[in-house]
């Protein structure tokens, strides 16, 4: 299997889908891989359940993306080494979560929770490094609730991640507020590995802000949802420096949509009626005339081809 180095894809491709619970499965990857994103990471993943064997396959499964990052949240650095080795090929490289602010997780003392002990995040990169042959990248926030971020930041690049990313809120703030982009270009300068900003990235006006100046890369996250087209869009402004405009917006959601519910008809996902329900309300966001297919999708259970059919006819 090549060796896949994620540094070396942000050279040339400086945009990245976020990991999203709920969101980013494979088919919603797949298609954001193919509107340009340089890649994505999967839903975060508990190593404890991974190793007891309680988690479903589609949650990790790289299907056939050109590039996957497989993400885990756990707080024992055995255990982590073990999770990986049990997802195996479905990782063309590991990433560890040190961020999510969910108290599911953090109830756990995972996630962001973590931040709180800068050198167990160390220690947890240290052990995979060593553990793995394939990268190991992180993501964090600014802090717990203290800022924490410069500490952690050093700690991740001299356990010898090859890239991180930051999130520019601390975990109490979890979505509140606005992402500190000073915080993110202080890191930024104070490390040598590759460092990916994330927070309110919505628009081509925010790759002219923040790109190159406080970060390597840029995470698109909640901007993304239901809206793989901001890849092409941003792919096409860093090129040309000017905006990517559509004729057909709504056929080119429907278009979109119809590519997801193919992909997904090809795994196992789980819970795939509230994943289309969902996705259809994303991706038909703001679109004129969408209320009676909407309506149509969620009433009832409904198998993918039926709902195929439905959106063919809108």
């Amino acid at each position: 299997m090549k060796k896949v180095s994620p540094a070396k894809l942000l050279k040339s491709n400086p945009f990245v889908l976020a990991p999203m619970d709920d969101v980013t499965d494979i088919a919603f990857r797949k298609i954001c891989e193919d509107m340009g994103a340089s890649y994505s990471i999967s839903e975060l993943t508990s190593v404890d359940a991974l190793v007891r064997d309680k988690v479903t396959l589609a949650r990790y499964e790289r299907g056939n993306l050109k590039v996957s990052g497989v993400q885990l949240f756990g707080n024992n650095p055995e255990t982590f080494c073990e999770a990986a080795d049990f997802v195996g090929d479905n990782a063309d490289f590991i990433d560890v979560n040190f961020g999510c602010p969910s108290a599911t997780v953090t109830g756990n003392d995972a996630g962001s929770m973590l931040l709180k002990d800068p050198k167990n995040v160390g220690e947890i990169i240290s052990k995979l490094v060593k553990h793995l042959d394939k990268p190991v990248t992180a993501k964090i926030r600014l802090g717990y609730s203290k800022m924490t971020y410069l500490d952690v930041a050093k700690e991740v690049e001299d356990a010898g991640a090859e890239v991180l990313a930051v999130h520019g809120r601390t975990a109490k703030q979890k979505y509140t507020g606005v992402a500190n982009w000073d915080a993110i270009s202080e890191i930024h300068n104070g490390i040598d590995i590759p460092l990916i900003g994330n927070g309110d990235v919505r628009s081509e006006e925010d790759i002219d802000k923040y790109l190159g100046s406080h970060a390597d890369a840029l995470m698109i996250g909640r901007a993304a949802i239901g809206n793989p087209l901001i890849f092409e869009q941003f792919k096409h402004y860093h090129k040309t420096g000017e905006k990517l405009e559509y004729e057909d917006l709504k056929q080119r959601r429907k278009e979109l949509f119809m590519d997801y519910l193919e992909e997904l008809d090809k795994f196992e996902p789980y819970n795939p009626g509230l994943k289309i329900k969902r996705q259809s309300m994303w991706f038909f966001k703001g679109v004129e005339g969408v209320k009676h297919i909407r309506r149509e999708i969620n009433e009832g259970k409904k198998t993918i081809p039926e709902v195929l059919d439905i959106v063919k006819r809108f």
